[in-house]
């Protein structure tokens, strides 16, 4: 075993989203690599695979550990811990579904809708294009942005 046993990390806090977001920064390398990776295999364009972390380093970012809400978009996409939380979407269209999901469907998901909000401009409306998208994503991701979209 590599670092502090996890019987020893002082276990899960009640906090879902904050045990969420403390896993997503212990794997903050590897959530990058992969949605940067799902980035291109989508054909999202490169200049668009995340955004400077203004709030923190300024590091440019396709995965934010820190964030909590799913993804986020000025410049470009990024998804953020909150896509590790099973009850992110709870009392929200899509919400019975999103925890069945897969991490790359939701993954999938959220790329789409943060990359189609960057060119529709209003959240309603992203909503609404990610369903119907062009973006070559998964059964189950489209089916988690149909079920969002409601």
């Amino acid at each position: 075993m590599i670092g502090i046993p996890p019987c020893r990390r002082g276990g899960r806090p009640a906090d879902i989203g904050l045990h969420a977001s403390q896993v997503a920064r212990e794997w903050e390398d590897v959530g990058e690599g992969y949605v940067r990776r799902r980035m291109q295999d989508l054909g999202i364009p490169e200049h668009q695979h995340g955004q400077p972390d203004y709030e923190r380093d300024g590091r440019w970012r396709a995965f934010d550990p820190y964030g909590r809400k799913g993804g986020a978009n000025t410049t470009g996409a990024v998804v953020d811990s909150g896509v590790l939380n099973p009850e992110l979407l709870k009392a929200k269209k899509g919400g019975r579904i999103w925890p069945k999901m897969r991490l790359k469907d939701r993954i999938d998901a959220i790329i789409t809708h943060e990359y189609e909000e960057l060119h529709r401009g209003s959240h309603t409306e992203a909503l609404k294009a990610a369903a119907r998208t062009e973006l070559p994503i998964s059964d189950e991701a489209r089916r988690l942005c149909r079920a969002m979209a409601r």
